[in-house]
């Protein structure tokens, strides 16, 4: 038996699902990217201040402790958001998500590589250049993008 017609009321709905890989022109500009960066830092800096207020880390913490509180919640910040979200505060701000080169939802290896790729002495400057598209070292290097959503 044939299938019907696609035009029939008894045909079943289509749907394009766009899982292929992201286009360059879909990428994120280099603006949303600086802007991710600057509200996903001032986030980071609030989340301290409170942590730090609430547990009273803050008083009387010596240089490695507070080396130690920032790594953890950096570690905590962009793990749990781009793991579980594929966004972080900045990136929902700005439109744009984290995803797998090939389209799809980066998985939680990919996510903790970036996560540990952003600890790279000078990683931020690899996002200058790409023609307005950046693509970082963190991106390359856990085969991820950042691609816009609105």
């Amino acid at each position: 038996m044939s299938p019907p017609p696609p035009d029939s009321p008894y045909a079943p709905p289509a749907s394009r699902l766009d899982t292929g890989p992201p286009e360059k022109e879909r990428l994120a500009s280099t603006g949303q990217r600086f802007a991710d960066y600057l509200v996903d830092y001032v986030t980071m800096v609030v989340l301290y201040v409170v942590l730090g207020s609430v547990t009273g880390v803050l008083d009387g913490q010596t240089r490695g402790e507070s080396v130690l509180l920032s790594s953890v919640l950096f570690l905590f910040y962009y793990a749990v958001l781009e793991s579980l979200f594929g966004t972080t505060v900045g990136k929902l701000l700005t439109g744009v998500r984290v995803v797998s080169e090939d389209g799809g939802e980066p998985s939680l290896a990919q996510v903790l590589g970036r996560t540990f790729a952003r600890m790279i002495p000078f990683e931020p400057f690899s996002l200058l250049g790409g023609q307005g598209r950046p693509v970082g070292w963190h991106d390359s290097l856990s085969r991820t993008r950042v691609i816009r959503i609105r």
